[in-house]
C-alpha cells in the first residue's frame, strides 16, 4: 500500500473516531491538519446526502425534444419514493409521464459514487420549448434540478456555440466577475446558442451562498447567474475546482472526485445535439489521469455513432488531449486556463487545428462564438479565426460594473410582463458581424393571436396566466432593429 492511500486510511479511520488517532501521528502536519478538517466536512456532507438528483444538475443540463425522454438519476434516501415529476418554468409548468427503475449504479468512477434510482421522463409532444427546472414529487417532499433540461422542437441545421472559461467567481481582488458573467448572460440570450460552455476554474472555496450566486446570481446586486442561461449550459472542472484549503494540489483524487460531486455533480459526460457528438473530461487537476474518462467517451461515441461533428471540452489546451483525440477524432476542442492567449487561436492538436481557449472572464471582457453547420458537420469561428468576441465596447472599465455597455442590448418600450397588449422591442447591435436567429421573448395578455413587424415567431403558447411569443430575428452587423408585437385585426 503506497503512502498516500495508507494516510487516506488512516485520516478516514480517525475521522470516523473524532480525529483522536490523527492528532498522535508523530510527523503530523498542518496541512494533515486540514486534510483531517477535509475528511471530516466530506463525511458529514455524505451522512447528510439523501434525495438528491444526481443527473442533470449544475454541472449539466439534458437536452430533449418534446415526445420524447430523457433519464434523471436520483440518489434516494431511505424509505424516499417518486410519485410524480414536473417541468418547471417561471411561466410555465409542463406534467410529465415517469417510469422509475431501481438498483445501483456508479456515477464516478474516480469517487465510487452512486445512485439507486434511475426515472425515465416522457415530455409531452405539446410542451414548448425552452429551459426548465426538473421537479420530482417524493415522500419526503419535492427535490428540484434547477435550469435541468432544455426542451427543444427540432435539432437546428445551423446554431451557435459559445464559450467562456476561468470565471474565478469570489477570488479576492476580483469583485466583477459575477457582473461580467451575468452580462455574457444577458447578450447569450440575445444572440440565442444552442450548447454554451464554461471550462472550468469556476469558483472559489464554494459554500451554499456561492454556489447560489452562480447559479441563480444574486436579486441585491441585479446579476444573473448561469441558470439564467436559455441554452444548454455546460461546465467543466478546472485546476482550481477543489477545495485549496483542506487538499494539496497533487494526489487525492476520489476525495476531489466526491468534492466535485457534491458541488457540482458530473465531472465527465457525454451527449448528443443531432449529428453532434459532444464529449466532457477533467483533465485540470494536477497529476490527475482521465485515461477512464477518455475511454468512457470512446466507448459512448461507439455507441452512439460518431455523428459528423465532434467536440472535446476540458480545462487547459494539450494536456492528455491527444489521447482524448485517437480515442474521439475531434474536430473542435474548447479549453481555458491559460488566460491571456486566446488570439493565438486555433492551436494544433495532433496537426490540426482545432484547440480553442476562452481567455479569463476574470482578466478580460470576452467569450469565443462558434456556428455549427449540423448538416455538414463543419463549425466557423463566428467574428474571426480567434473565435474571440469583445463584449463590450469600453473593456477598460471591466472593473466598473456599472459602466459596462454591451455591444448587444434588448429594451422594451413598455414592461414586458404580460400588461400591455401590444409592445416594441429595440435590438441593437454594435458586433462587427451579423447575427442569425437572434431572441426576443415577449410575455403578452391570454387570449389574442399577435402578429410581429419583423422576424420569425418561433412558437406561442399560454403560460399560467400570460401568453408567451418567441420571435426570431437576423441582425446585421452595427445595426438596430425595432420588433413590434400586437393583436391581430
Amino acid at each position: 500500500m503506497n503512502k498516500q492511500n495508507l494516510l487516506r486510511r488512516q485520516f478516514v479511520s480517525s475521522s470516523l473516531t473524532a480525529g483522536v488517532a490523527i492528532a498522535r501521528l508523530p510527523y503530523f502536519s498542518l496541512q494533515l491538519k486540514k486534510l483531517a478538517t477535509f475528511f471530516l466536512l466530506l463525511i458529514a456532507a455524505n451522512l447528510g446526502w439523501c434525495g438528491k438528483i444526481i443527473y442533470p444538475w449544475r454541472a449539466t443540463t439534458a437536452i430533449v425534444k418534446s415526445g420524447e425522454s430523457f433519464e434523471v438519476w436520483f440518489d434516494a434516501g431511505a424509505g424516499q419514493s417518486v410519485s410524480s415529476a414536473i417541468l418547471q418554468e417561471p411561466l410555465h409548468n409542463v406534467s410529465v409521464s415517469i417510469a422509475i427503475k431501481t438498483g445501483r449504479w456508479e456515477y464516478d468512477a474516480a469517487s465510487d459514487n452512486t445512485y439507486n434510482t434511475k426515472i425515465t421522463l416522457e415530455v409531452p409532444r405539446s410542451a414548448p420549448a425552452g429551459r426548465y427546472d426538473v421537479v420530482l414529487v417524493t415522500s419526503s417532499g419535492r427535490i428540484v434540478s434547477p435550469a435541468a433540461v432544455k426542451v427543444i422542437k427540432e435539432y437546428k441545421t445551423s446554431y451557435y456555440i459559445l464559450h467562456f472559461s476561468d470565471v474565478h467567481a469570489f477570488q479576492h481582488g476580483y469583485e466583477t466577475t459575477l457582473s461580467r458573467l451575468s452580462t455574457i448572460v444577458d447578450i447569450a440570450n440575445i444572440i440565442n446558442p444552442e450548447l454554451v460552455f464554461n471550462t472550468g476554474d469556476n469558483l472559489y472555496r464554494p459554500t451554499e451562498d456561492r454556489m447560489n450566486q452562480l447559479f441563480a446570481g444574486n436579486a441585491k446586486l441585479g446579476t444573473k447567474g448561469l441558470n439564467s442561461l436559455n441554452a444548454a449550459t455546460f461546465t467543466v472542472a478546472g485546476n482550481h475546482d477543489i477545495d485549496f484549503d483542506h487538499v494539496p494540489n497533487r494526489g487525492f483524487y476520489q476525495e476531489k472526485a466526491d468534492w466535485w460531486n457534491k458541488w457540482w455533480g458530473l465531472q465527465a459526460y457525454s451527449f448528443s445535439y443531432g449529428g453532434g457528438r459532444f464529449m466532457v473530461i477533467n483533465n485540470g487537476w494536477e497529476g490527475f489521469d482521465p485515461a477512464q474518462q477518455i475511454a468512457a467517451a470512446g466507448s459512448w461515441l461507439q455507441a452512439s455513432s460518431a455523428g459528423n461533428f465532434r467536440l472535446g471540452a476540458a480545462h487547459i489546451r494539450n494536456h492528455e488531449m491527444a489521447a482524448f483525440d485517437r480515442v474521439a477524432n475531434l474536430d473542435l476542442v474548447l479549453v481555458g486556463h491559460n488566460h491571456h492567449i486566446a488570439d493565438q487561436n486555433p492551436s494544433l492538436l495532433t496537426n490540426k487545428p482545432i484547440q480553442y481557449i476562452a481567455n479569463s472572464v476574470r482578466d478580460h471582457m470576452e467569450f469565443n462564438l462558434f456556428r455549427v453547420d449540423g448538416k455538414t458537420g463543419t463549425y466557423t469561428p463566428v467574428s474571426g479565426p480567434t473565435a474571440q468576441v469583445v463584449y463590450v465596447e469600453n473593456p477598460e472599465d471591466a472593473n466598473s460594473a456599472a459602466s459596462y455597455r454591451p455591444k448587444l442590448t434588448l429594451s422594451f418600450s413598455h414592461a414586458n410582463d404580460g400588461s400591455f397588449a401590444t409592445n416594441e422591442a429595440t435590438i441593437v447591435n454594435k458586433f462587427g458581424f451579423p447575427i442569425e436567429g437572434a431572441k426576443v421573448r415577449f410575455v403578452m395578455p391570454l387570449g389574442s393571436l399577435y402578429s410581429v413587424s419583423q422576424g420569425q415567431v418561433e412558437q406561442s403558447f399560454n403560460g399560467t396566466s400570460v401568453q408567451v411569443v418567441d420571435v426570431l430575428v437576423k441582425l446585421e452587423s452595427n445595426s438596430t432593429n425595432i420588433v413590434i408585437i400586437s393583436p391581430q385585426k
